[in-house]
């Protein structure tokens, strides 16, 4: 429903993107486009609290109180009905972690 990518250039959020499973490598622009990964609407919102850019660059930290944040229901930038919310580490996934939280 909602995810956190480290993001420190582009090219790795959209190749963890397919390598998580969301899309295939050749449907990552159809995947992106049209406000999908924006929030707190989008298909999968991706960083809706801003991500590094934004909200601040502890070395993809904030990405787990974002996450965290997102299945309490707290966020400044909320996604309606979170049960579950992914952050993923970077650059890229491969080689990474992942953490999956969930509200249950």
């Amino acid at each position: 429903q909602v995810a956190q990518f480290y993001e420190n250039f582009t090219g790795p959020v959209l190749i963890a993107l397919a390598e998580m499973g969301f899309c295939e490598p050749g449907a990552i622009n159809e995947f992106v486009a049209e406000g999908n990964i924006q929030g707190p609407g989008g298909r999968l919102p991706i960083n809706p609290s801003g991500g590094n850019l934004a909200e601040g660059y502890i070395h993809g930290f904030e990405l787990i109180n974002e996450a965290v944040r997102q299945v309490r229901g707290a966020s400044s930038c909320q996604v309606p009905n979170v049960q579950l919310s992914l952050a993923v580490s970077g650059p890229g996934f491969s080689p990474g972690s992942a953490v999956l939280f969930s509200r249950d």
